[in-house]
């Protein structure tokens, strides 16, 4: 009962001096507000990140390639290695790796595409049916390669949004020609729309998709495979499916190791863990205004108990304990800080829009930044605006408890 009495009665105080009250909050709402909008840009980046990730087809995914430099002492050399994936390569991966879910090769180069009198640069991507299981990237119209393609080495092709809007005018594209580098190939679909992405200099759907067997005859006239993408049945197992991805490849290329792996799993450990740094450096900085408005809630406690000394007397005269004196002085200080990091949390969701928006505009709307206010952000605000309270407060509330009654009185 004491503690809502203490309550009441802080509520009564501060709405006794409501624009003192209002200023002395300003600096706990500014702190709080720069927190909770400090955490939600830095969560906003994690789940951009999420998204870009989900994209190239999830946290699952991994790859092996084969570098053409490598380093050497102080040097970068050409890797003096014979040996080159190839698709054998990514068969023996599907049929001898049971942690793998899919594996499909990737091959890029530069494309000149032409049709309808128009030209236009690409990115031609070399790649078998299963790419879009991979990349969980599906035609939007049409069809995408089919294992015939491959088998055939058909000269067909499935091309990228942007391709589709600016070489075909919207219109349906499927069955029509279109020259890849002087070569003749038939649409045969469309790709879901990616959007530009971060690199709005290679969007993704400014690219089109060929038969690798096809691209490999017709414009590399080798086998060779220059990535393999992968992807684990689930999280858990992709470090298991990476050793068996190894131990495969090295026995079929007789342990030499002359490719390389990069794994989604720990890049993705290692992005998350520069965004937490720079969102704690954030918040850091963001905090100092918290601070600042801690030492003004010191200031206006101090003055409150001198301004109220006669009270404290009367108050132990009747009866009450130091510690009754000192809860209630704590429970005001706690009260500012609780209604001041409230409105601090709603100030803090705004600050959060509006430097999402921003940032989205500043990169010209080639990408919505979203902004996001998660629930540990709310309670990391409202524990720092507690811990204020008690720790600023806590040395007014003392030296109120500390009065003595008879010098309290004396000073009516």
């Amino acid at each position: 009962m004491k503690l809502i009495e203490s309550i009441m009665t802080a509520f009564s105080t501060l709405r006794a001096s409501k624009l003192r009250t209002f200023l002395t909050m300003l600096g706990i709402i500014i702190g709080i507000a720069g927190i909770i909008g400090m955490m939600s840009f830095g969560a906003g980046a994690k789940a951009l990140l999420l998204w870009e990730v989900e994209k190239v087809g999830g946290p699952s995914v991994f790859g092996v390639y084969r570098n053409d430099w490598i380093r050497k002492g102080n040097k970068w050399i050409r890797n003096p290695s014979t040996h080159y994936l190839t698709m054998d390569d990514v068969r023996a991966i599907q049929t001898e790796c049971p942690s793998v879910d899919v594996a499909t090769p990737e091959m890029w180069g530069h494309a000149t595409l032409i049709a309808s009198g128009k030209n236009k640069n690409s990115r031609m991507q070399a790649t078998t049916y299963e790419y879009q299981i991979a990349r969980k990237w599906y035609n939007g119209y049409g069809r995408f390669l089919s294992d015939d393609d491959l088998n055939l080495w058909s000269k067909v092709c499935v091309i990228g949004e942007q391709i589709w809007k600016d070489l075909f005018a919207g219109l349906d594209p499927v069955g029509r020609e279109l020259k890849i580098n002087n070569q003749r190939f038939t649409v045969i679909g469309i790709m879901e729309s990616r959007g530009k992405g971060l690199d709005p200099e290679n969007s993704e759907d400014n690219q089109v998709f060929l038969p690798i067997t096809t691209a490999q005859t017709h414009f590399w006239g080798n086998d060779r495979v220059g990535h393999i993408m992968i992807r684990a049945k689930n999280y858990e197992l992709v470090d298991r499916a990476v050793r068996e991805v190894k131990t495969v490849l090295d026995r079929h290329h007789g342990n030499l190791g002359f490719f390389e792996t990069w794994i989604m799993k720990e890049e993705l450990k290692t992005a998350n863990r520069i965004i937490s740094i720079i969102e704690v450096i954030l918040v850091a900085i963001a905090s100092v205004s918290l601070v600042v408005g801690g030492i003004g809630i010191l200031n206006i406690m101090l003055v409150s108990v001198t301004e109220r000394i006669p009270e404290i007397g009367l108050r132990k005269a009747v009866g009450a304990k130091s510690r009754d004196i000192r809860l209630q002085f704590l429970t005001e200080a706690v009260t500012l800080c609780c209604i001041g990091g409230l409105i601090g949390i709603g100030a803090g969701a705004l600050m959060g829009r509006g430097f999402a928006w921003a940032v989205s505009k500043l990169m010209q709307d080639l990408i919505e930044w979203p902004s996001v206010i998660t629930v540990e952000s709310i309670l990391i605000a409202l524990l720092s605006g507690v811990s204020v309270g008690v720790f600023f407060g806590y040395y007014p509330a003392s030296r109120a408890a500390n009065l003595s009654p008879i010098d309290a009185l004396r000073h009516t």
